[in-house]
C-alpha cells in the first residue's frame, strides 16, 4: 500500500551511465537478426531501420523487415514490410527522410529506379515517383524537404510534394560507390575517399572543402549533430581493413578532427541518423554481422562524467510520488538504496527528463540516512 509519509535523503540516491570514452552510449540492439547494407533514416521524433542483407554463410539472405526505434523508451518495434523488388527485400538502396515520411529505392538485387513512400502513422509502403536512373550502394543528403543522391558526376533532386526528380547540372567531381553524405544548416556535404565537396542548393555551386585526416574510405556511416559532421568507421582497401575512426567536420572552421576512436567493433555498412540532437549508429558487418546500436552524445569522454551534478526531489517528504529533478544531461540508471545499501529501486532515466516516482514502490519505513 502506499505510505503517507515518505521521506527520501538524495545520500541514497545514485546516478550512473555506460558513456564510452568519446561520447558513446550503447543502446538496445536493433529489434532483429544483425545485417549490413541496411538503411535508415528519421521521421519527426523516431528512427528507422531496415533491409539490408546477411552472407556470412556463404548463402545471400535479403531482408525486407522494417523498424521503429524511440529514443524515448529505448525501443525497437516492428512495422510494415519493404514493398520493393515484388515484397523480397534490398540492400544497398537510397532512402531520405523528409518531414513526415520517408523515402526508399533502388538496391543492388534487381537494380531499378522504383521508389516507394513510408508514411509512419498508416504504416504503410506506396509507390512513389521512380528514380532517374537505378541507384545502387549510393549514398545521400536531405536538404529543406527535398532529397539528393549522386551517381558517378550527375546528381538527382526528389521533391516529395511535386513527387517529382529533376536532374542537376554536372558535377565538378565524380562518385563512385559508397561515399558518404550528410547535410548541416541547409548545406550538403559529399565525401568521396578524402576529398570534401560542399554544396549550396540556393546558388547549385559546390566548392572542394577540406581534406578529411582518417584513413577509411568506403563504406562509413555519416551523420550530423549538433552543427557538425560526422564520418564514422568504413573500410581502408581490402574488405577486412575495417577501422574504428571517428571524424569530425566543422563547417564553420572548414576543419576535420579525429576524435577518440568508435567504442564498438570496426565495422563498414553500418546505418546512421539523428533524432533531434541525439545520433546513433548500428548494424554493419566486420565480417560478423552486427545487431547493436549505439548513441552519440558527442566528444564528452568518462573523465568529464564526474562533473558536480545537481539533483533535486519534491515533495519531500511525499505521500503519493516523488519527482526528482537533474541536470546529467546525459541518459543514466537512478538506484534507490536503503540505509543498508539494499537496493530497493533502480530506474531507466532519459537526459532532460525529470524522474517520477510512485511511493508504493518504496519501503513502508521512511528512508532516512
Amino acid at each position: 500500500m502506499k505510505l503517507t509519509n515518505v521521506l527520501l535523503s538524495l545520500a541514497l540516491v545514485s546516478l550512473s551511465t555506460q558513456l564510452f570514452a568519446g561520447g558513446w552510449i550503447q543502446r538496445s540492439n536493433f529489434g532483429a537478426v544483425g545485417r549490413h547494407r541496411a538503411t535508415g533514416f528519421s521521421i519527426g521524433n523516431k528512427g528507422y531501420a531496415g533491409l539490408g542483407h546477411y552472407n556470412g554463410t556463404g548463402l545471400n539472405v535479403i531482408y525486407k523487415d522494417w523498424w521503429e526505434f524511440d529514443p524515448a523508451t529505448n525501443s525497437w518495434s516492428q512495422k510494415a514490410d519493404y514493398i520493393g523488388n515484388n515484397g523480397n527485400g534490398n540492400y544497398g538502396v537510397i532512402s531520405f527522410g523528409l518531414d513526415n515520411l520517408g523515402f526508399v529505392g533502388g538496391g543492388q538485387i534487381n537494380t531499378s529506379p522504383e521508389f516507394y513512400k513510408f508514411d509512419p502513422i498508416a504504416n504503410t509502403w506506396t509507390p512513389a515517383a521512380a528514380c532517374p536512373s537505378a541507384p545502387s550502394n549510393l549514398y545521400g543528403f536531405a536538404i529543406d524537404n527535398n532529397g539528393y543522391y549522386i551517381s558517378w558526376n550527375t546528381m538527382y533532386k526528389y521533391d516529395p510534394v511535386l513527387d517529382q526528380w529533376t536532374t542537376l547540372p554536372t558535377l565538378p567531381f565524380s562518385v563512385g560507390s559508397w561515399s558518404s553524405a550528410f547535410s548541416i544548416d541547409g548545406i550538403g556535404y559529399v565525401k568521396d575517399y578524402y576529398d570534401l565537396w560542399k554544396y549550396d542548393p540556393v546558388t547549385g555551386l559546390w566548392e572542394q572543402k577540406a581534406a578529411s585526416p582518417g584513413s577509411a574510405v568506403s563504406a562509413s556511416v555519416s551523420f550530423t549533430h549538433m552543427g557538425k559532421g560526422y564520418v564514422v568507421s568504413g573500410f581502408t582497401g581490402a574488405w577486412s581493413d575495417v577501422v574504428s575512426e571517428v571524424c569530425e567536420y566543422d563547417p564553420v572552421n572548414d576543419s576535420w578532427v579525429l576524435l577518440d576512436e568508435f567504442p564498438g567493433s570496426s565495422r563498414r555498412f553500418a546505418v546512421g541518423f539523428t533524432v533531434g540532437n541525439r545520433s546513433y549508429l548500428g548494424l554493419g558487418t566486420n565480417g560478423t554481422n552486427f545487431s547493436d546500436f549505439w548513441e552519440f552524445t558527442g566528444t564528452i569522454g568518462l573523465e568529464e562524467t564526474e562533473n558536480p551534478l545537481e539533483i533535486t526531489a519534491f515533495p519531500n517528504p511525499a505521500s503519493d510520488q516523488i519527482t526528482i529533478k537533474h541536470t546529467l544531461n546525459q541518459d543514466f540508471t537512478l538506484t534507490i538504496t536503503d540505509p543498508s545499501g539494499r537496493i530497493i529501486l533502480e530506474e531507466q532515466a532519459i537526459a532532460g527528463h525529470y524522474i517520477f516516482i510512485e511511493t508504493i514502490y518504496l519501503p513502508e519505513t521512511t528512508i532516512t540516512r
